[in-house]
């Protein structure tokens, strides 16, 4: 495995324990909007940093160079973060079971998947589309009365 196998475990780990952090700070009364409004600051705050720490010697040209893409970058973070997350938390804030939550959620793969193949035309290898097809099934099993 590369670097990059190993950072995708972390990830996984990190989102897969976020929706129980959540729902434990929910049940602790404290309104689903706060949670949002953090959660933007620290994005806000982190990338800042992250932007002074790194690469503060070519922002400005590269923000000028890019200045094109912005507002897609804009309607696709308003859309895939902010509406995402602020629907997430809402849904679990309202009594939803978060272990079903989950499993609705693990479906991006799947769209991801679809969307690479329709959009990018990447081709999705033999072992991709197994690993689709066991999702789905799985996803059935715990869906469908049987």
């Amino acid at each position: 495995m590369n670097y990059y196998t190993y950072l995708a475990f972390i990830i996984a780990f990190l989102w897969g324990i976020s929706p129980v952090l959540f729902k434990f700070i929910l049940q602790q009364n404290i309104p689903y909007y706060i949670i949002i409004f953090v959660q933007a600051f620290v994005y806000l705050f982190s990338s800042i940093i992250y932007i002074i720490v790194y690469e503060n010697n070519n922002i400005y040209n590269d923000l000028h160079e890019n200045i094109k893409y912005i507002p897609f970058l804009a309607t696709i973070s308003f859309f895939s973060v902010y509406i995402a997350n602020m629907l997430y938390i809402f849904a679990l804030d309202n009594k939803a079971n978060v272990n079903i939550m989950s499993l609705i959620v693990s479906l991006a793969p799947v769209i991801t998947l679809i969307s690479s193949y329709l959009i990018l035309q990447e081709i999705l290898p033999t072992k991709v589309l197994i690993g689709f097809l066991i999702i789905f099934v799985g996803l059935l099993f715990v869906f469908l009365p049987f």
